[in-house]
This record gives C-alpha cells, sequence and structure tokens, in this order.
C-alpha cells in the first residue's frame, strides 16, 4: 500500500466490527497495523468469544448491545451473514453518530443494498461493499492484517447514499490494502454468481458424489476440486437463498456446458472435446496470468 493512498483516510476515534469472525476479525487487524482507528469495538452476542477475540489483541473491547455500539463509532463494518447484514444496518443505523457511516463485507449485495435503501431512505450513511478475500476457515481465531492487501474490493453505493460517505468508504478499503471498484449491486450479483456462488454449489455437488470407501483414491484432483466445500453450510445457504436468480441463471449455462462434454465423451467425439476441453485451458489460463501480480485470492 501506498503512503498517499493510506492518508486519503483520516484516524478515525472508534472502529465498530459487528461479526468479528474470520472477515470482521481481518478488518480489525489490518485497521489495527495500518492505524485507522484509535479504537476498536467489537460488536457480538456471545461475551465470552468476543473477550478472547480481546485477548488475542483482535478487538480492544467489545459490547453485546449493537446499538450501544454504533453510538460510539465512526465507522461500522458489518460483517454478519448475509441474511442478517440489512437487519444490523437499519438497527445500528438509529444511533449512528450523525458524522458516522456503515459498509458491509458480505457476498451478496443486490437484496441487501434495496433493503436498506427503502427502509433508510434518501440519505443515509450505507455503502455497500464486497471484499473478494477469504477462506474456507472461520473465526476471528484464523484472521489476518493481510487478508485485504492486494485484494479487489467492489462497492455497490446506491443513489440514495451520500457521495462524500462512497468515497470515505473506498479510502478506507484503500487505507487496509485494496484495490476499490465501483459497480451497481445487480451487476455485482450476476458476476459473483458465476465466479463465486456456483463454483461453491458444484464444488459440494462434486463433494456429495464421493464415497468414504473411494477416500484412500482420491488426491489432489479431488481435493483441489472440492475445497471450498468445506466451508460454513449456514453461511452458503444464506447466499444462495439471497442471490438465488443469479445463481439459478449462472447454474443453467453451466448445466449446458457440462452436457456439451458429456455429448462429446458419449458420441466419442474427439475433434470436439478436444476444442472443448482447449477453450477451457485457455479460460483457466488466462484467469491465472490476469492474477500474478494484480490482486489476493479470492474469498466468497
Amino acid at each position: 500500500m501506498s503512503a498517499s493512498s493510506q492518508n486519503l483516510f483520516p484516524v478515525v476515534n472508534c472502529l465498530a466490527i459487528r461479526g468479528v469472525g474470520l472477515i470482521g476479525g481481518s478488518v480489525a487487524l489490518a485497521a489495527r497495523k495500518q492505524g485507522v482507528a484509535r479504537k476498536i469495538i467489537g460488536i457480538g452476542t456471545h461475551a465470552g468469544r468476543l473477550q478472547r477475540a480481546v485477548d488475542l489483541g483482535v478487538i480492544d473491547e467489545f459490547t453485546t448491545d449493537p446499538e450501544e455500539g454504533a453510538s460510539q463509532a465512526d465507522v461500522i463494518v458489518v460483517a454478519t451473514p448475509v441474511d442478517c447484514i440489512a437487519h444490523d444496518v437499519i438497527r445500528m443505523h438509529r444511533t449512528l453518530p450523525e458524522t458516522g457511516w456503515m459498509t458491509d463485507a458480505g457476498s451478496v449485495k443486490e437484496q441487501i443494498v434495496r433493503q436498506i435503501g427503502q427502509e433508510l431512505g434518501e440519505g443515509h450513511r450505507f455503502i455497500g461493499a464486497h471484499p473478494l478475500a477469504g477462506s474456507e476457515k472461520t473465526g476471528f481465531e484464523n484472521a489476518r492484517p493481510d487478508l485485504y492487501v492486494g485484494a479487489m474490493v467492489v462497492l455497490t453505493p446506491d443513489p440514495e447514499t451520500e457521495s462524500r460517505f462512497t468515497q470515505s468508504a473506498q479510502h478506507f478499503w484503500q487505507a487496509l490494502g485494496a484495490k476499490v471498484v465501483s459497480m451497481s449491486a445487480s451487476e455485482h450479483d450476476q458476476i459473483l454468481a458465476r465466479t463465486s456462488h456456483l463454483p461453491h454449489l458444484v464444488s459440494a455437488a462434486m463433494a456429495a458424489q464421493i464415497r468414504p470407501s473411494d477416500f484412500p483414491f482420491a488426491s489432489t484432483g479431488f481435493g483441489d476440486t472440492t475445497r471450498i466445500a468445506a466451508g460454513d453450510p449456514d453461511l452458503w445457504t444464506a447466499i444462495f437463498r439471497l442471490n438465488r436468480e443469479a445463481t439459478l441463471a449462472s447454474g443453467q449455462q453451466f448445466l449446458q456446458s457440462v452436457q456439451d462434454f458429456l455429448d462429446a465423451v458419449k458420441q466419442d467425439d474427439q475433434a470436439t472435446l478436444k476444442e472443448l476441453l482447449k477453450n477451457s485451458k485457455q479460460l483457466r489460463d488466462g484467469w491465472s496470468e490476469s492474477r500474478n501480480g494484480s490482486i489476493g485470492s479470492v474469498g466468497e
């Protein structure tokens, strides 16, 4: 991260993290490392877990009262499951100081942004965001201060958001080391259905095909293609529900692609099979080349 990108975001007195897990914990650690907040508050449900986060130095203090935590914050990052984000934002927005603003880390955007805009109306201070960084692991014990360094963060502001808060959100994520782009919430969800949500669904479906008696014979190919199937089932159930239409559309395209491969195999059509494999390899190689030295690992 360059000094200039860091300096664009002023140091704030209080950063609040709603949902101190892998993503929220990594925001806290990154913010501490970059010195963007004088105090970091964790907002959650389980006091014992939050105290553990304090003991590990992830956060400075905690509260189990979201509205009380919001009342102290200059910036709030909501990193709860996607089916909780809108509710959390609307609730905490009530006690957020007038100069404060909120962002999130959810991998689904359109339904969340729409609900918040409808409930809070013009001039609200929430800016949708999705950091494309993560892991199949969970919990603040796996949080890293460098998780967002070089990663892409997608902002999805709506017309009801004041532009100055969108700019503040951009500078905040850049201060954590991320590269920031903006697009509509709808476009985000369509792209992520193809690049993240469908791959997880397919990975899970592939993992479901194996039998325990097959385990000794399953090597790196099985491991590589099913790694993300180890993700949290509750989290992914919520993602598929909130991005249902885009996931279904992407899934239909995928089924047609699988059918093309199966037809070529069934008909022993060597030329078509080779062409399909060649095209897939070119796209995969192109993706790999685009990643080298550009952006960090992509999560959900």
